[in-house]
């Protein structure tokens, strides 16, 4: 089978990519090789940006794929450029979507595929539900063969769950130092945590399929922890306590909007999923990789190099700024009473 990653180097990408090699897939990256540390021996690179159309053009030359899997589209005029350039290059399209897009807050304590999309918080989710449509809209009107893929919060390497910048190093940063960290509400809203090797599995699993074209999955783990015991579990990997300071989600929207509506939109609600759907096509899809495990596996690849701890200030000064606002509405309510 050949198969076209856009993207390739990223955090779900990267472990399906592993994956695709070690099933013997002839696999593709279409990328700008701006990420050399992520480069795989065994599959070839395509270079090329792609907003820039002629050199897309230039390296899609002559070349045909079972299966093309765009890990970075993440607007309706993203998957119109897909269609246009895949629409006789590739057997089955895949757009990475993501369980955001699903109604916050649900009317169900289970999420399927059938749940309503709606999200009025997040602009990033409603981008994915237009995506969703335009599919949707293409597969009905040509039979662009199309299949979409909802992942929720999904971590691999580097990778550290929180509720706030997975993909830096800034709460265990917190967490090592004794500072406070902040946790949604009171802590315990079920998260779906899955490891991106766990979700490869599903990924892979519906490539070359005709029975997955026009559908959606989600791929998500059977772990659904708590807030509190996500970052306690992390504290206890570090080897710390952690310092939770609970504060309502809608207090953290007005204090930083950007946060807010990636609570609201999502992080706030409980999301429990029901994966019966894919199981019926990959059998073998399982949680085979536990929170525990997954974040010893992250820290210790962070702590082999100290470049790879990055902090993102922006969040931390952000989190500071709202532990401080918080303390004092605390503080003038005590006073008040």
């Amino acid at each position: 089978m050949r198969v076209l990653f856009i993207g390739g180097t990223g955090n779900l990408s990267y472990e399906a990519s592993l994956r695709a090699l070690d099933r013997g897939i002839e696999l593709f990256h279409l990328n700008r090789g701006s990420r050399p540390d992520r480069a795989i021996p065994g599959l070839c690179t395509l270079h090329a940006d792609v907003r820039d159309r002629d050199a897309l053009e230039r390296v899609l030359s002559g070349l045909r794929f079972d299966a093309v899997v765009d890990f970075i589209a993440y607007t309706p005029e993203d998957v119109a450029r897909d269609i246009e350039l895949f629409r006789d290059r590739a057997a089955q399209y895949v757009f990475i979507s993501s369980a955001s897009v699903y109604r916050k807050p649900g009317t169900g304590q289970v999420i399927t595929e059938s749940t309503r999309l709606h999200n009025p918080y997040w602009g990033y989710a409603r981008a994915k539900i237009a995506c969703e449509r335009r599919l949707e809209a293409e597969g009905a009107a040509s039979g662009f063969p199309y299949t979409i893929v909802r992942p929720s919060h999904t971590y691999g390497r580097g990778w550290i769950p929180s509720a706030f910048s997975s993909g830096s190093f800034t709460v265990p940063a917190r967490i090592l130092a004794g500072k406070e960290i902040v946790v949604p509400g009171d802590g315990q809203t079920l998260w779906t945590i899955t490891h991106a090797r766990d979700f490869s599995v599903g990924l892979l699993g519906l490539l070359g399929r005709a029975e997955a074209i026009g559908e959606a999955f989600q791929i998500t783990g059977d772990e659904a922890l708590t807030w509190d015991a996500i970052h306690l579990a992390l504290a206890r990997a570090l080897g710390k306590e952690a310092r939770i300071v609970h504060i309502p989600s809608e207090f953290i929207a007005r204090a930083n909007p950007a946060m807010g509506e990636r609570l609201l939109g999502d992080k706030a609600w409980s999301s429990v999923f029901d994966c019966a759907k894919l199981k019926r096509l990959v059998p073998e899809f399982r949680t085979t990789v536990s929170l525990a495990e997954g974040l010893r596996e992250s820290l210790a690849w962070l702590f082999e190099d100290d470049s790879r701890r990055i902090i993102d200030t922006e969040t931390d000064a952000a989190i500071e700024r709202i532990l401080a606002t918080w303390h004092r509405a605390e503080a003038a309510a005590f006073l008040s009473d």
